[in-house]
């Protein structure tokens, strides 16, 4: 966007002086007078200048208003999508906005009264309309055929565990941190996929063999046996579901890590 700038600067003259009101006249006179002194001497260029500036800056901003609808309106236009409503019936294949204009494509039939807006069951999400550096709640709406560069895991650090219960919640990172210190450590995993979907997470567990870690009993280790883990440094463990967490396959991957 181009830099427009108003170099003068103008100052509040104040209360203009006023005949109906002749106790204040004197005061106010001599005030406003100061105050137009401050201004220095404006000539009519300048007036002209600063005028013609307004102009270009309202018409720049007219402008990239006009441009960022006609982007709205083009991105809408390209899938074909109305906006939704709970009124209408929609097919499999049908396209709509939502209330958080991003557009959506039905995966289903009669889909009245279904929202597409945190509905991944029956609605996919369209990347067309996003805006680059918001966050897009899928949903566990399906992502297909994607070519992904530069990506990043969500780390769930829970520090210190400090002996007793911690979760490990798999909807607060799929990579996570640990360190065992003061007395035995029970851990317990939660919000794994549907059943049908696979879910894993990476554990980085610092002085594991250092106290008795009870792990949840619907994992199964090689051999039906826990690791013997290190009292001094890092193990990395890995557990893997595809039935909800009903049963979990835990292995060792890397021990003593240094």
């Amino acid at each position: 966007m181009a830099a427009y700038q108003i170099a003068q600067t103008i100052s509040d003259p104040g209360t203009a002086p006023a005949r109906t009101d002749p106790d204040n006249f004197d005061a106010r006179a001599d005030a406003f007078l100061a105050v137009l002194s401050s201004w220095g001497t404006v000539t009519t260029g300048e007036l002209i200048v600063w005028t013609s500036q307004v102009n270009a800056l309202s018409t720049a901003v007219n402008g990239y208003s006009n441009t960022a609808s006609a982007a709205s309106l083009a991105a809408i236009a390209a899938v074909d999508a109305t906006e939704w409503s709970n009124a209408v019936t929609y097919d499999a294949g049908d396209t709509v906005w939502g209330t958080d204009f991003l557009s959506y494509r039905s995966a289903q039939g009669s889909n009245t009264n279904h929202n597409p807006v945190g509905d991944g069951g029956t609605w996919w999400v369209l990347i067309t309309g996003y805006v680059a550096g918001t966050a897009i709640a899928m949903a566990d709406a399906v992502l297909s055929r994607a070519k992904l560069i530069d990506i990043s895991e969500t780390l769930n650090p829970l520090g210190d565990l400090g002996g007793g219960s911690d979760d490990i919640d798999l909807e607060d990172g799929n990579v996570v941190s640990a360190t065992v210190s003061t007395a035995e450590e029970t851990l317990t995993f939660s919000n794994p996929p549907a059943s049908g979907s696979n879910g894993s997470f990476t554990l980085f567990l610092t002085n594991g063999g250092s106290q008795t870690v009870n792990w949840p009993a619907s994992v199964d280790w090689p051999s039906a046996t826990a690791p013997t883990l290190t009292a001094a440094g890092v193990d990395v463990l890995v557990f893997t579901t595809n039935d909800a967490g009903t049963t979990w396959l835990g292995f060792l991957v890397g021990l003593d890590i240094s």
